[in-house]
């Protein structure tokens, strides 16, 4: 009987070992958010490097669907913003990078690139308003087009001393008819 219980021990101690070293292996998960988010810029910014802005734009925006909810998810706004406020991307304009910066930064759960955010902001909404500035400085004269007064001025000073000129050549062929 002894012997028996001592069987019985030495195998239910075995069977634990056994079910202790044994492990179940973990259903495959997708790959955590954080890895997922630096493959996902990476990615982003090789489309980008070859002025692939539309498909920048969407593996970000891909990554936002799939990890909703998660800090990473709410970063990859300043992304797709600054992709957007970049004069290269022919798809989108400074306006709409504005819009798309200011909105992740209206996001409270926008933190990490927060100051970045911020310096490109104002770098966009400098860059509209040197534009409008720009736009407002052009003077149109009768054939062509002025950047500036002065340019304007130049312009009609050489156009009143030609005019001149022609009257003088005018004045004295009128003086001797018979020439």
């Amino acid at each position: 009987m002894i012997a028996r219980t001592s069987r019985l021990k030495y195998l239910s101690l075995c069977l634990a070992f056994t079910a202790g070293c044994t492990h179940k292996q973990p259903a495959a998960r997708p790959p955590a958010p954080d890895i997922a988010f630096d493959a996902a810029i990476a990615d982003a910014s090789k489309r980008v490097e070859k002025g692939d802005y539309t498909g920048a734009d969407r593996v970000l925006s891909d990554f936002a669907v799939a990890h909703k909810g998660t800090p990473e998810a709410s970063e990859i706004a300043f992304w797709r913003a600054l992709y957007m406020v970049d004069p290269s991307n022919k798809n989108a304009s400074v306006a709409e990078g504005l819009r798309a910066m200011n909105i992740y930064l209206a996001n409270p759960a926008s933190k990490k690139y927060r100051a970045q955010g911020e310096v490109i902001r104002r770098v966009g909404l400098l860059t509209q308003s040197l534009r409008v500035q720009q736009a407002a400085t052009k003077v149109v004269g009768r054939d062509t087009v002025y950047v500036t007064r002065e340019d304007e001025i130049t312009a009609l000073k050489d156009q009143l001393a030609k005019a001149n000129a022609e009257l003088e050549r005018i004045k004295k062929r009128l003086a001797n008819p018979s020439r």
